[in-house]
């Protein structure tokens, strides 16, 4: 009897929260996109086949803000399930505390069309939706932990 059972399709994708004095960054995705659009997040994608996942999330970042940072640490990691193929597969999302010394943006238009640097504090923003806010919470507790003992500069 042959095995009936689908294959899971699991995608891998780097995200980076991305942090300049006590800011961090957000963008909005275009209206154009197929998955989320016009929706509120952070700089994230696909970690391509054999890539190291801090490589591509610094690419990925690199390529949507023009923005070069330098990785502090693995953060969170974070399931969720895509709509936009059919079956739709699961994604799992590794998370990292990313700083950057300079905070000018030059958005990659084809895929954001606004950004805004928020405060730490601002947890509770509304442009935050709650799979970014666990994210952000993570890294905000993170953040202040090295940043006492004087790791980020």
């Amino acid at each position: 009897m042959k095995d009936k059972t689908a294959t899971q399709r699991v995608n891998l994708l780097a995200g980076a929260v991305v942090v300049h004095d006590g800011l961090f960054l957000l963008l909005r995705r275009s209206s154009s996109e197929s998955f989320l659009p016009d929706v509120w997040g952070l700089p994230a994608g696909h970690v391509q086949r054999g890539e190291d996942p801090t490589v591509a999330c610094l690419r990925e970042l690199r390529e949507e803000t023009g923005l070069r940072g330098r990785l502090l640490e693995h953060i969170s990691s974070s399931c969720f399930s895509s709509s936009r193929a059919d079956p739709k597969p699961d994604n799992l999302q590794l998370n990292y505390l990313v700083s950057v010394t300079e905070c000018d943006v030059d958005l990659d238009r084809s895929s954001h069309s606004e950004y805004r640097w928020v405060s730490l504090d601002d947890v509770d923003n509304s442009l935050l939706d709650n799979f970014t806010r666990d994210i952000v919470v993570s890294a905000r507790r993170r953040y202040k932990e090295i940043s006492d003992r004087g790791l980020v500069h």
